[in-house]
């Protein structure tokens, strides 16, 4: 018998197809036919899924930050803090071919969004997501002692987030600046945002007093 796919893992196959037309074509190429052709598909089919293109442009923009979103989910099972925040930052970095992928897909539909209300919303989620992640990260590193604190949380949490679209940028535009480099820059961010009296890296792991009072 012929494989079910259900509603939701169809729309994700449509959408996946998207990003691939865009990262080889661009955003221009985006069209119920090329697309539909792209997923194996015919054109009535995708648009029962997707009736329109804003609709079907605005959930693969929307999928690229849900797929950001479960990797992290994973990544705060790691109990080290160092080891979780530096994992945690790295997800929004493309430091593989498949967050280059969802990278270029996202800054491209991005250069869109002023013409595309829901682009623009979905991108300004992300932006305030991302801020607040980076909140997050620090925060769990001072409450772990791996943060000075006479630094300002939220000005640090503005240079990280800074940081991480810089290094985005690089590694997508630009040839100087490899993977490792680039997650070798995030961790001595990270490691110089620490109090000059704190253990070092690798002393940084989580003591089982620390563990049974989060």
């Amino acid at each position: 018998m012929p494989k079910l796919i259900d509603h939701d893992e169809r729309q994700q196959l449509i959408a996946e197809a998207v990003w691939r037309v865009i990262v080889r074509d661009g955003v221009s190429a985006v069209s119920v036919r090329e697309v539909a052709a792209e997923a194996g598909l015919s054109s009535g089919s995708l648009r029962h899924v997707f009736p329109s293109k804003s609709a079907l442009v605005a959930y693969s923009m929307q999928l690229v930050h849900d797929r950001v979103r479960e990797r992290i989910r994973t990544r705060l099972e790691i109990t080290d803090p160092r080891s979780r925040a530096l994992a945690i930052c790295e997800e929004m970095l493309p430091l593989d071919d498949r967050r280059r992928c969802e990278m270029e897909v996202n800054l491209a539909l991005i250069a869109e969004s002023p013409g595309h209300p829901d682009l623009r919303r979905i991108a300004l989620d992300a932006h305030h997501a991302l801020r607040e992640g980076c909140f997050r990260v620090l925060t769990d590193l001072s409450r772990h002692g791996l943060f000075d604190p006479e630094r300002d949380v939220g000005a640090e949490a503005l240079r990280l987030h800074a940081l991480l679209d810089g290094l985005a940028m690089h590694l997508v535009l630009g040839e100087n600046d490899s993977p490792d480099a680039a997650a070798g820059a995030l961790a001595a961010h990270l490691d110089s945002l620490a109090h000059p009296e704190s253990p070092g890296p690798s002393h940084a792991a989580v003591s089982p007093s620390r563990r049974s009072q989060r």
